[in-house]
């Protein structure tokens, strides 16, 4: 579950002081906010939100909407002191869960999980990039952030993935990528490239140039 960006907005500085570290020992990103008068500025960032109710202000409720109008699919797990079947009834309209406070932090981890799961898939993480395998999709810095790469594009980086640490020639990409019309070797440079510039490898560092043999997908992270 590494690589995750989880906003939580918490008011009770015990709480959120004790959750932010438990989030952080399990691996997320944690992004904690007393109030939501910033939230949104950093919400396209996230990919799931911990959502207190009952804080200063615009309540967690109101502030959900806000996220949920502004077309993100973000999970959105309400935490509240709150127990009566109404309210409950509120938060799993406006989010995807709702727990009572107090809660067992464990309950909370195995409910995030099983909702990232379902939300975003399993992924792979390798240095800046989030790899979806199964789904043969690419992220950048959260879940948010697809990269957007062309139908020839997508099979050259998963040809790299499925034999990641491995050195593939040009001709092992020419058959492999046997159906393209331009059956010139130096085409593999140019798309590659074009991926490189795509998952902000500039450097060659993930996908490495092995001279004179060919690339390389790196999984090992310069100490």
């Amino acid at each position: 579950m590494r690589g995750y960006n989880i906003l939580m907005v918490e008011d009770d500085v015990v709480i959120g002081d004790i959750m932010q570290k438990i989030l952080q020992r399990e691996g997320y990103n944690v992004w904690w906010k007393k109030d939501g008068s910033d939230v949104l500025h950093v919400i396209c960032e996230m990919d799931m939100v911990i959502m207190d109710v009952m804080l200063p202000g615009e309540d967690g409720y109101q502030l959900s909407k806000k996220i949920k109008h502004l077309g993100l699919n973000i999970p959105i797990i309400f935490l509240s002191a709150r127990s009566d079947m109404d309210s409950k009834l509120q938060g799993l309209t406006i989010g995807e869960d709702y727990m009572v406070k107090p809660f067992d932090p464990r309950e909370l981890l195995l409910r995030m999980k099983k909702m990232l799961e379902k939300h975003y898939g399993m992924f792979t993480q390798i240095q800046h990039v989030y790899i979806d395998a199964e789904r043969r999709r690419v992220f950048l810095t959260s879940m948010q952030h697809e990269v957007d790469l062309t139908a020839i594009e997508r099979k050259i980086f998963f040809y790299l993935y499925e034999n990641r640490d491995r050195i593939l020639t040009k001709e092992h990409f020419m058959a492999y990528l046997w159906q393209l019309e331009d059956r010139n070797p130096n085409i593999v440079n140019v798309h590659i490239k074009k991926i490189r510039a795509k998952i902000n490898d500039h450097a060659g560092e993930l996908i490495q140039n092995i001279y004179g043999e060919g690339y390389r997908l790196n999984t090992y992270r310069k100490p």
